[in-house]
């Protein structure tokens, strides 16, 4: 019989080696073999990035893996609840471990919410934050990758972070998300940044700024010819002020030229005011490739017609979610025979995602939709409450009735879009739907967060 050799004898480089070459699960299960294998199981280079759940369930494994490998990774997400004290605390903690980390070149903050809950009686704990934020920027020596996750209360100290980022990673930083997400659109403040707190970052390829703050001069800015093309950019939409500097079509044109790769994303959040100016914002040389509103009350059908008629050549994503209070799905009004969005599906040809949550919808414009676009609309997301039938009484009298309650016409119309898409296909029901959409005291972030943090969030090169 052969010698089986002693494991335990390897040298630790081919033991690494081994490792490398095995799942997560199997080098654990590796590890069991003798106490050599299982010092050997945390080598830096086999961890090179991981995210972080504060939540009660992965709070132990979140310890075990923060206080052995959080000096070390490259990369780090950190997912928490931002309403729990609990988790707030934690989530310091682990901030203070990471800020030690010389090696980490890319860190996300992923909350729950835009608002982190302080403990009443610890209003010290958001300068704890910051400090340790601060004190990452200054230890790590080369950050690619830097998010705060949309929380407004650390936004706001933007202008405090900016000089420390450019003073240590200018060079190296090429992914800076800055945007937040503010529920009352109407009443908040805006912080000093200008232009020239961006100018050092020459090698961003991925920016997402608040529109507040976004102007020409910005945009400009990036296009110089020391620096990278910027290929990425995510914008906020809250409140809109009378003077924001506009952005006309030929800043975006000389943009567009520069930067010939650059895919620009907008989100309007709780935006009455910017759905009444999107008209002017929009622009026929803004490579536009995706499109959200999030309540925002209402729908600017010159807007729609606008991306299907300017954009269509780019657009390749459309969400409008709003909420119905009493149950009654938002009505918007055109004056053209077309529905609006039945001509955009026609237009856009690179149009994969459409998701029509809260607006009043006929059955008979989602089968076209579906047959205009086929397999290629991946994404196909509308509520069966929000559906109408019209029925046809005579040569001049119509009736429109929820399509919800003729169970024949439900099952019909399902089929109908089911054979256009090629796949099983059917409407959410209010129980998919989110709690906001049909209560208006429920929390409306929990509509959009878990979208716009992927946004932001790196992909891992090894996820453990």
């Amino acid at each position: 019989m052969a010698d089986i050799g002693d494991w335990a004898g390897l040298p630790s480089v081919l033991i690494v080696e081994v490792y490398t070459y095995l799942s997560q699960e199997d080098r654990l299960a590796a590890s069991a073999a003798c106490r050599r294998w299982r010092a050997c199981l945390f080598h830096p280079s086999l961890w090179s990035g991981f995210s972080l759940e504060l939540n009660c369930f992965e709070r132990p494994r979140t310890n075990f893996l923060a206080n052995r490998c959080g000096r070390f990774v490259e990369e780090a997400v950190v997912k928490f609840n931002s309403r729990s004290i609990t988790e707030v605390r934690e989530c310091l903690r682990i901030l203070r471990i990471l800020s030690e980390n010389k090696n980490l070149k890319r860190f996300s903050l992923q909350p729950s919410s835009c608002h982190i809950e302080w403990p009443d009686n610890e209003f010290y704990i958001i300068d704890s934050y910051l400090d340790c934020i601060e004190k990452l920027i200054h230890t790590a020596r080369h950050l690619h990758h830097f998010s705060l996750g949309c929380v407004e209360q650390l936004q706001v100290h933007t202008p405090s972070l900016l000089p420390l980022l450019a003073q240590r990673h200018a060079s190296t930083l090429h992914t800076l998300h800055l945007v937040s997400v503010k529920e009352d659109s109407q009443n908040y403040g805006i912080v000093d940044l200008s232009p020239a707190d961006l100018t050092p970052f020459r090698r961003l390829h991925t920016l997402s700024l608040d529109y507040d703050y976004l102007n020409a001069d910005v945009l400009l800015s990036m296009t110089e010819p020391d620096c990278t093309c910027l290929k990425k950019l995510l914008v906020h939409i809250h409140g809109v002020e009378p003077d924001h500097p506009h952005i006309d079509n030929a800043t975006w044109r000389q943009v567009r030229r520069m930067c010939p790769e650059l895919e620009v994303s907008l989100t309007l959040l709780h935006s009455y005011e910017g759905v009444g100016v999107l008209t002017s914002i929009l622009q026929p040389s803004m490579p536009l490739v995706s499109f959200r509103q999030y309540f925002c009350s209402r729908v600017s059908v010159a807007a729609i017609c606008f991306l299907g008629s300017q954009l269509s050549e780019v657009l390749r994503e459309l969400e409008i979610v709003e909420g119905m209070p009493g149950g009654n799905p938002l009505y918007y009004d055109t004056s053209s025979p077309e529905d609006p969005f039945v001509m955009l599906a026609w237009r856009c040809s690179e149009l994969h995602t459409l998701r029509l949550i809260g607006l009043e919808l006929s059955a008979s414009d989602i089968i076209a939709i579906s047959r205009l676009r086929g397999p290629r609309l991946r994404q196909l997301d509308v509520a069966l409450s929000c559906l109408t039938h019209s029925i046809h009484e005579a040569e001049e009298s119509m009736w429109v009735v929820p399509l919800c309650v003729m169970a024949g016409k439900t099952r019909e119309f399902c089929q109908q879009v089911s054979e256009s898409l090629g796949r099983e296909w059917w409407p959410l029901s209010d129980r998919e739907l989110p709690s906001a959409i049909l209560d208006d005291r429920a929390d409306a972030e929990k509509a959009y967060m878990g979208t716009l943090l992927t946004d932001q969030n790196p992909r891992l090169s090894t996820k453990h």
